[in-house]
């Protein structure tokens, strides 16, 4: 019948990438298939007719998979294994607190890959070599925190759903309201939360992919990924007080900034001291642009930080997300 309400997603992270495997887990959210193989028309003969073609065959695949959702403290860090870094395994602390950090690889291309399957209850659809190649995290007030993936993938082809995979429970979402901004000098995390004046955020990640084809009797799928410089953005809105006023000479002067994100969620059981679940995100940078507007009755400032290696903290971004899983299904 081709329901829509009866659409759904299946992944499964990839031991290799382009590894055909069984799907582990449920991704929840919405995601589009998007299949475009070029076709190649032969269409530069003169035949001495209004024909415009006579043959055709099918060319390279450019297929994508781009999908959206909320954010919750227990699923955001599979995510990130596809979008930041892969490998990352939770460090026990607190008794129950399992905190997963990701800190991206200065020169390895370690990002993960997946397979995907998707489809309705008339058919299901399968792809490999899934790649993120750009993520981003919006946070607006009385929302929760939204999630969107641009996926790369290799093909989609036709499939049956992995079966007996459960639905999983306990997840809770970030709410915008429950974020809060720090800002500080380049060198050190900042601790001294702004308040009264920060109102919403986005962050983007650019891994600046390339499918990589080659003319070897391999077929149409990508068999490779290249990448360009990674690129991470942070967008701060911040109602135009005396403080957001003062923090444009920064802009202004060109200083060096970090800027650290905090979301908290609600405590983690059996955790002691008492921990809450967490989404900490610390990107050292400078502001590009520090642009005014207005919300209502009040003038604003939006402030885009443009990622950039600090050397005393030893990175270029630092997400660390807190939550009770073991591992990630």
């Amino acid at each position: 019948m081709g329901e829509t309400v009866l659409r759904k997603t299946q992944a499964a992270l990839e031991s290799a990438r382009g590894t055909d495997l069984p799907t582990t887990r449920k991704v929840y959210g919405v995601g589009m298939m998007d299949d475009k193989p070029n076709i190649v028309q032969i269409d530069d003969e003169q035949r001495g007719t209004f024909v415009n073609s006579y043959r055709s065959y099918p060319g390279l695949v450019k297929a994508k998979f781009p999908f959206s959702g909320s954010v919750t403290y227990e699923d955001l860090a599979w995510w990130l294994q596809l979008a930041l870094k892969g490998g990352v395994t939770g460090v026990l602390s607190n008794t129950t607190v399992y905190t997963y950090t990701f800190v991206p690889t200065q020169s390895t291309d370690d990002l993960k890959s997946a397979t995907w399957e998707w489809g309705d209850d008339t058919q299901a659809w399968e792809s490999h070599f899934g790649m993120v190649d750009k993520f981003e995290i919006s946070a607006a007030l009385d929302e929760a925190l939204k999630f969107k993936a641009e996926i790369l993938v290799d093909d989609w082809s036709t499939t049956t759903f992995t079966g007996a995979i459960s639905d999983r429970t306990g997840l809770e979402d970030a709410l915008t309201h429950l974020s809060k901004c720090a800002i500080g000098n380049a060198g050190a995390v900042p601790s001294s939360y702004l308040t009264g004046r920060f109102i919403g955020w986005k962050f983007s990640i650019d891994n600046q992919l390339n499918p990589k084809f080659f003319a070897d009797g391999a077929g149409t799928k990508y068999t490779g990924m290249g990448r360009k410089r990674r690129l991470y953005t942070l967008e701060c809105t911040f109602e135009g007080n005396a403080a957001t006023v003062t923090e444009k000479a920064n802009f202004d002067s060109g200083t060096a900034r970090v800027v650290r994100i905090t979301a908290s969620g609600s405590n983690i059981a059996g955790s002691s001291p008492t921990t809450a679940k967490s989404i900490d995100l610390v990107l050292p940078g400078i502001w590009k642009t520090y642009d005014i507007g207005d919300r209502d009755t009040n003038t604003i400032f939006t402030g885009m930080l443009a990622g950039q290696y600090d050397a005393t903290l030893g990175y270029d971004l630092s997400v660390a997300v807190a939550n009770a899983l073991v591992t990630l299904p």
